[in-house]
């Protein structure tokens, strides 16, 4: 490995540490940011496209949706082509979220 190639790594791994901390403040898990991130970019996403896109369990996705829920990163609506199903939304706090961790 060159010297370009360690100073990449090396801030490649300022950054996911920085990016673990502001979530450990926020209380947010990883898991439950890879929730996050796929509502922010499929926003109207329904919790059955969620599970088979990212590949979890159908009860870990309705369990990080709710608590995603209750802290106020997530908001659920009534899907009007389906009456059983929601749609799911990011809230202004996930984005605020997003941009304290600056991107995507």
């Amino acid at each position: 490995m060159d010297s370009t190639e360690r100073k990449i790594t090396k801030i490649a791994r300022e950054a996911n540490r920085f990016t673990v901390q502001t979530m450990k403040e926020d209380g947010i898990g990883t898991a439950e940011m890879d929730v996050i991130h796929f509502v922010r970019h499929n926003p109207g996403t329904t919790q059955k496209e969620m599970w088979e896109a990212l590949k979890i369990d159908k009860g870990a996705t309705a369990r990080r949706v709710a608590r995603l829920e209750e802290k106020g990163y997530l908001t659920r609506e009534p899907n009007p082509l389906d009456g059983r199903s929601q749609l799911l939304y990011s809230t202004e706090k996930a984005e605020a979220l997003r941009n304290s961790q600056g991107g995507n």
